[in-house]
Parts: structure tokens; C-alpha cells; sequence
């Protein structure tokens, strides 16, 4: 009778399930620590964006702030008087120039609208 090889398998014994169990939790400690490093720099990413959106949003504050004082001043109230409404103040004489409208000028990409109308 032809006899075969005896084929062995491999065995496991408590040193390679060890070894097992250590590379299973080295694998999930790297991914946790990728996965950590991953979310921190998305976090920093967003506090940079949100930091920049907080610096021009102080700029436009600062912006409106000095609009809105302008409006409320002495200066504004009588220049919308005089080209608006024609007063003069007492012993001025009121002069009407009758001319044809010039060319408007081109609105630049990103000016504000009130810009337009106060640096005329």
C-alpha cells in the first residue's frame, strides 16, 4: 500500500494567538490615532476659517459703525438738506444749474452700494 506523507497543520498555540491579539490591537490603536489625527486637522482647518470670518466681521462692524455716525452727523443732515430738499441756509442765495447728466460711473466689483453714493 502507497503511503502518503503525513501532512502536518500548523498549530496554534498560545504564543502565536498572543501575537495574534497584539497585532489586532496595534492595528485598532494606529486607527484610532489616524482617525484622532484626522478630526484635529479638520477642527484646526475650521477654527482658521472661523477666525478669518471673525476678522471680517469686525472689519464690516468697524465699516457700518463709521456709516452709521456719518449718517447721524451735522454734515450729512445738511448736505442731504441742501441736494435733496434745495435749503440754503440765511443769507445764501440758492443757484440751479441746468446741465445734461454726465456718464454714471462703472460700479466696481465689490464696491458697497453706499460707497457709490457718498463719494460723488
Amino acid at each position: 500500500m502507497l503511503r502518503l506523507p503525513e501532512v502536518r497543520l500548523p498549530t496554534f498555540g498560545p504564543t502565536q494567538i498572543l501575537m495574534a491579539v497584539a497585532a489586532l490591537l496595534f492595528a485598532l490603536f494606529a486607527y484610532s490615532a489616524f482617525q484622532t489625527a484626522a478630526h484635529t486637522y479638520g477642527l484646526r482647518e475650521l477654527e482658521r476659517s472661523l477666525q478669518a470670518d471673525v476678522i471680517e466681521l469686525r472689519e464690516q462692524r468697524a465699516e457700518l459703525q463709521g456709516l452709521s455716525q456719518y449718517l447721524r452727523s451735522d454734515e450729512y443732515i445738511e448736505g442731504v438738506a441742501r441736494a435733496q430738499f434745495g435749503l440754503v441756509r440765511p443769507g445764501e442765495v440758492a443757484v440751479i444749474v441746468d446741465a445734461p447728466p454726465g456718464p454714471e460711473p462703472p460700479v466696481e466689483p465689490g464696491e458697497r452700494w453706499w460707497q457709490t453714493l457718498f463719494e460723488r
